[in-house]
């Protein structure tokens, strides 16, 4: 189903979703980009919050800082709640009937794209629990004593009505959005008409659940039933339900952690990370402790914790939209994992709302001082906008390798790994000296000559 012949919600629910997206400021100002558009939706009492201090942030007014919520606190409707990947925080609608759990998410962790989970609840006479998904993912459960729970879930471009039919019975939801490979950046509103793709994957995890969009009705049940259900803004949603026979490690309502069944260095790396951050938050913002976890990050003996550190330190910073921050560490020479992770936060940054990387390309021309050549370059890197299969690309991208900006080079090496076979990839260092970079940049140009594409080398026999 092509996205202009969908059916979409009805104008309150358009004004409720645009609370998640961010418009184009004529001039930028504030450190933080993105600010949410004010509200005229009442504000009351909802739920309130299960989690300790720092595991849920909140956001009441566009261009407010964001503070954390305590065990008991109460949650309001109109603001925005948000997890930092990799954490959870658990609230329960009041009178109690359905609990969310805004399940943050880190690389590897999980086959799930997104990272940090934002929602925003809706006061409602009609259901349990309403709710927008803005972005990442949740768990919702029926909390009740007995009888279903309804739930009316709304993402961008789509209205969803969840039914869980008994006590305990559980549902995962997914939303992941991003700019399709091979769609250039453009200045023009028009030049992008579709934006960003924005998917919604459903997986039941516990009992049944009715899911019923654009008037059709399905049920969904745990593994090894019909439990997954996907939508998204250019197909639409699935014509039925398809099976999984086993739940993911991560979803599995046993688990107590996120993490991978067998934790290894890498996700204790990470917990330590989240846990400095959790020790730190309770008497200051959050904001302030990441940016102290970033700084921190390369005095850490261990490369593991290092890297965890500024990962985490990054991929919050972006979630609470801090864009400055993550550019900084993009142009740090000193900062290597803090730059890797930088442009997997960014890539990730302009592909949650259309019209933030045009907000992005003015910002880094207004408070950066790139040029609108480098900042347009930054972007169509960004957008993963150069064709596989074209000898230009790779033309392209080794000639940024040598670009006086690090944060181009540092773009162009992460591209040229992700396309390159990993057999003939040259080792290269894009903080390296201009001497070393050029003896790097000729090496590539031997592996791939120019008007050819990389061929992997012959096994030997």
């Amino acid at each position: 189903m092509n996205r202009t012949t969908m059916l979409w919600p009805t104008a309150r629910v358009l004004a409720a979703l645009f609370l998640c997206s961010f418009v184009l400021l004529p001039a930028i100002k504030a450190v933080e980009l993105g600010s949410r558009p004010v509200s005229w939706e009442p504000r009351v009492v909802l739920a309130k919050s299960l989690s300790r201090v720092g595991s849920l942030l909140v956001n009441e007014q566009p261009g407010q800082r964001w503070r954390t919520l305590s065990l008991g606190s109460d949650i309001h409707s109109r603001d925005l709640l948000l997890t930092l990947p990799g954490m959870q925080a658990r609230l329960e609608t009041s009178p109690p009937a359905v609990e969310l759990t805004l399940w943050g998410n880190l690389p590897k962790l999980s086959e799930f794209s997104g990272l940090e989970s934002a929602v925003l609840l809706h006061d409602s006479r009609f259901f349990d629990l309403d709710f927008t998904l803005c972005r990442g993912r949740v768990l919702v459960t029926n909390r009740k004593e007995r009888g279903p729970a309804r739930v009316w879930l709304r993402v961008e471009g789509a209205a969803f009505q969840l039914t869980l039919s008994e006590p305990g019975d559980s549902v995962c939801l997914g939303q992941y959005s991003f700019w399709p490979r091979g769609v250039p950046f453009s200045l023009s509103p028009q030049g992008n008409e579709e934006g960003p793709v924005h998917t919604l994957n459903i997986l039941a995890i516990k009992g049944q659940v009715d899911v019923k969009v654009s008037g059709v009705q399905h049920s969904l049940s745990a593994p090894p039933g019909l439990s997954f259900f996907h939508w998204d803004s250019i197909n639409g949603p699935d014509a039925a339900p398809r099976q999984r026979r086993q739940l993911e490690a991560w979803a599995d309502p046993s688990r107590k952690s996120s993490s991978v069944s067998t934790p290894n260095e890498e996700t204790k790396a990470y917990e330590k990370a989240i846990a400095k951050y959790q020790a730190a938050v309770k008497d200051r913002d959050p904001h302030t402790v990441l940016i102290d976890l970033l700084s921190m990050a390369p005095k850490e003996q261990e490369r593991a914790q290092a890297k965890a550190m500024a990962e985490f330190a990054i991929f919050g910073l972006a979630a609470i939209n801090d864009i400055e921050r993550v550019m900084q560490a993009l142009d740090d020479a000193d900062q290597t994992e803090a730059r890797h992770a930088a442009v997997t936060a960014l890539r990730h940054w302009i592909g949650n709302d259309a019209g933030r990387d045009r907000l992005l390309y003015q910002f880094l021309i207004e408070r950066l001082r790139y040029s609108k050549a480098q900042a347009a370059t930054v972007l169509q890197l960004l957008h993963d906008a150069y064709a596989p299969d074209d000898p230009a690309t790779y033309e392209t991208l080794i000639d940024y390798l040598n670009h006086p900006r690090l944060s181009i080079r540092e773009l162009a090496w992460r591209y040229l790994l992700h396309l390159v076979p990993e057999d003939i990839v040259v080792s290269y260092d894009p903080a390296a000296s201009p001497a070393e970079r050029a003896k790097a940049c000729a090496a590539w140009k031997e592996a791939i000559p120019s008007g050819s594409l990389p061929v992997r080398k012959a096994k030997k026999k």
